[in-house]
């Protein structure tokens, strides 16, 4: 005979935060091999996560990293650093390369992560830490999430059961295998957190709803898994600078190279158009060269018609070149005498891709709904993470971790991981 629970909770945030001394740029972490993943790894392995940032002060000296572990909603956790950590508390980046033959002066940092001298011990949510001489005064501190491929986890994408979102939103459900594992309070200990494209902002964690013999059902009927679909993501490719590429027609030199791209416009009233796109990919390039010190930083020049003839929006830049921070400098501003917003960003060459995005203040994420649309069948990449808190224990372990990937044909993207 089965048994079963139910347990009714609306979504909540647990986002990280996510902060990079104003000097560094084109900062990249992922697991080597690839670029265009969440910085997620399985516990126990070296040298699988690979960090990259320009230094844009042309400093080399080397800079020290430590780990932070945290609790699922990413509060540091009450543990000691011995207790979550093999050999010593901390560790030292290798020395920057200077750039060369480029106008923009920098120098690149590189480095695979984790080392065996300064390795995590238990999975969970981390921070990494960049410093110089005191962890408190970081320089960087950004998101890791380290895994146990301990529990199964299949999740489904597919439209809504709400219909006033089904033509904008995009449902994703999971059902998650405990069967081995001893849960004294289920629907407090366990928790299902989703990231929507590698934007933390978009992150939204669930207590299960229904549990089963073991099984933990994730599957809400009223939207509170729903994400909006967004739309495919705009790009530019300034790998070959000066020459014209589809969307920058042309580029001019004054200190640096200023590339001009096509003016574009709000996409929100558009019909969808299904392409190609990397979910907001960020890939620094230089054709015919060593990309990570001879590539260039360039100044893309952007223009976006105001369609509205009013001027009030206050449009960003985001995705993956920016980790889809919210600052000034990605900030477009309204010009009237152009009629339009304009903006002048740093970035350094290559493959691009971006939204442009409204911030609500009321969800504390970003909006696409007048700037891009949202699109129920839009392509979306979605990241699963497992919590448990065990009896006893004082942390929450990542028990499991799963990738879903939509393709446009929603209600066929069932993903099943085992442990």
């Amino acid at each position: 005979m089965l048994l079963g629970l139910s347990y009714c909770a609306f979504a909540q945030k647990g986002t990280p935060e996510i902060a990079l001394h104003q000097d560094f740029r084109s900062f990249q972490l992922y697991p080597t091999g690839e670029p265009q993943r969440l910085a997620a790894i399985p516990l126990g392995e070296a040298h699988v996560l690979q960090l990259a940032f320009d230094d844009l002060s042309a400093n080399t000296q080397a800079l020290n990293y430590t780990w932070v572990h945290c609790d699922r909603n990413w509060a540091a956790s009450p543990l000691l650093s011995a207790e979550y950590l093999n050999g010593f508390m901390e560790g030292q980046l290798n020395q920057g390369n200077l750039s060369f033959n480029t106008y923009q002066a920098y120098s690149h940092f590189s480095m695979a992560l984790p080392q065996s001298n300064c390795m995590p011990r238990i999975s969970g949510n981390y921070y990494l830490i960049l410093f110089e001489n005191d962890p408190a005064e970081y320089l960087v501190k950004y998101p890791v999430v380290i895994y146990e491929n301990a529990a199964g986890i299949q999740s489904s994408i597919h439209q809504t059961a709400p219909i006033e979102l089904s033509r904008t939103h995009q449902e994703v459900d999971a059902l998650a295998d405990l069967s081995n594992f001893s849960v004294q309070n289920p629907f407090e200990d366990v928790q299902l957190s989703i990231v929507q494209n590698r934007d933390w902002q978009s992150v939204r964690a669930f207590q299960p709803r229904y549990l089963r013999n073991g099984h933990y059902d994730f599957d809400y009927n009223n939207g509170e898994n729903a994400f909006p679909g967004n739309n495919i993501f705009r790009f530019v490719d300034a790998k070959n600078i000066p020459v014209p590429t589809l969307r920058i027609p042309r580029y001019d030199l004054q200190a640096l190279w200023h590339a001009y791209v096509v003016k574009e416009k709000p996409r929100g009233i558009d019909p969808f158009v299904n392409q190609d796109d990397a979910r907001g990919a960020f890939v620094p390039r230089k054709q015919n060269a060593n990309s990570p010190t001879e590539a260039d930083y360039v100044v893309l020049d952007l223009f976006v018609e105001d369609i509205e003839k009013s001027g009030h929006r206050h449009l960003y830049l985001v995705g993956d070149f920016n980790q889809y921070q919210r600052k000034e400098e990605y900030q477009l501003i309204f010009d009237p005498e152009k009629g339009g917003y304009t903006a002048n960003i740093l970035v350094k060459q290559g493959y691009l891709e971006y939204h442009l995005a409204e911030w609500t203040g009321e969800e504390a994420q970003w909006d696409y709904t007048f700037t891009e649309g949202n699109h129920w069948n839009c392509p979306n990449e979605y990241t699963l993470f497992l919590y448990l808190r065990q009896w006893g224990q004082r942390y929450d372990r990542v028990i499991g971790h799963s990738q879903n990937i939509s393709d446009g044909i929603l209600g066929l993207n069932i993903q099943i991981t085992t442990p």
